[in-house]
C-alpha cells in the first residue's frame, strides 16, 4: 500500500518495518482456530412436507389399466374399421419412438383386441412453415407369418406443432387363441409442403418424404390383463383343484444368497401382489 500510494502526503515519511506489530505463527493459527469457531455455521433446512408419489397397490393398477382402456375403447368405437372387432381387452401405455427433440415426435399405444392387433402411432410435425400430408406409418412386423395387415388408417395433414393419429391394423392369423410376440419396424411417410408466407397455405407444390423412427416390441405381457387377488389362498387352491403337483429343481448358477434369488424370480415373473407366498 505504501509503494502503490497515490497520494504524494504518504511518502512524507519513510516506511518504518519496525513499525509493524510482529505476529508469530502459533498466534497466527489460534486466531484462525477462533475465527473458525465463533463463524455462524449455516443450517439446513427441514424438507417440506408433502405427499410422496407412492407405488400403486394391485386393485390401483387394475383400476388404472381400466380406465385407460376405456378412454381408447371410447375413441376406437367411432372408426368404422374398427366396429367388427369388438371391445378392446387392453391398451399399453404410450410406447416414444423418437426424442422429443427430434422433427418429427412419434408415440405409439398398441391396443390388444380377441383376433387383431391396432397400433395408434400419435405423430407431431415440429417444423416450422411446412404441413405434412397423407401421412401414414409403413409397419413392418418380423412375424408376418402370423400377423396379416387388416388397412392403415392416415393422417390426411399435419400442421406444425398440431399432432394427429394414424392406426394400423393387423390380423391374427392364427384366430383369437394365438398370442404372437412381434417386433416392428416403423417407417413415417408423407408428402412435404411449405406454407406461402403470403396467403398462410401449403404451396402446391411437395415432395415425398419418408422418416424411420426406432423399432416396437409386442411382447407376451401385452396380452395379461391385470386382475386384483383379494384373497390369494383361495386362488391357488383353484389352481390346484385337480391334485396334480409338479416338481422340478432348478439350479441358478448365477445366484449367490437368497436375495439373488428371490431378484431372479423378480425377473421372470413381475412384482405380483402376494408374491412371497409362492416361493
Amino acid at each position: 500500500m505504501y509503494v502503490t500510494a497515490d497520494d504524494k502526503s504518504t511518502f512524507e515519511n519513510p516506511f518504518d518495518i519496525a513499525s509493524i506489530p510482529i505476529v508469530t505463527k502459533e498466534q497466527a493459527d489460534a486466531e484462525d482456530r477462533t475465527k473458525k469457531l465463533t463463524t455462524v455455521t449455516p443450517t439446513l433446512k427441514a424438507p417440506k412436507a408433502g405427499p410422496t408419489k407412492s407405488v400403486p397397490s394391485g386393485a390401483d393398477a387394475v383400476a388404472q389399466a381400466s380406465a385407460t382402456a376405456q378412454k381408447y375403447a371410447q375413441e376406437l368405437l367411432q372408426i368404422p374399421e374398427m366396429k367388427s372387432y369388438g371391445s378392446v381387452l387392453k391398451s399399453s401405455p404410450v410406447v416414444e419412438l423418437t426424442e422429443s427433440e427430434t422433427e418429427y415426435v412419434v408415440s405409439v399405444i398398441k391396443h390388444i383386441f380377441k383376433e387383431h392387433i391396432v397400433l395408434q402411432y400419435e405423430v407431431k410435425n415440429t417444423l416450422p412453415e411446412t404441413v405434412l400430408e397423407d401421412v401414414s406409418v409403413v409397419a413392418t412386423p418380423s412375424e408376418e407369418e402370423e400377423l396379416e395387415e387388416d388397412f392403415i388408417i392416415p393422417a390426411a395433414s399435419l400442421n406444425t406443432d398440431v399432432p394427429g393419429s394414424i392406426y394400423v391394423s393387423f390380423k391374427k392369423v392364427n384366430g383369437e387363441s394365438a398370442f404372437p410376440a412381434s417386433s416392428f419396424t416403423n417407417v413415417l411417410k408423407f408428402t412435404t409442403k411449405e406454407i406461402d408466407p403470403t396467403t398462410s397455405q401449403p404451396e402446391e407444390g411437395g415432395y415425398e418424404d419418408e422418416y424411420q423412427v426406432e423399432d416396437l416390441e409386442l411382447t407376451g405381457s401385452d396380452y395379461v390383463i391385470p386382475a386384483f387377488a383379494g384373497n390369494f389362498n383361495h386362488l391357488w387352491e383353484q389352481v390346484g383343484a385337480s391334485g396334480e403337483e409338479a416338481q422340478e429343481t432348478l439350479q441358478l448358477g448365477g445366484v449367490k444368497s437368497i436375495a439373488g434369488t428371490l431378484s431372479f424370480i423378480r425377473s421372470r415373473m413381475g412384482p405380483p401382489a402376494n408374491l412371497h407366498r409362492c416361493y
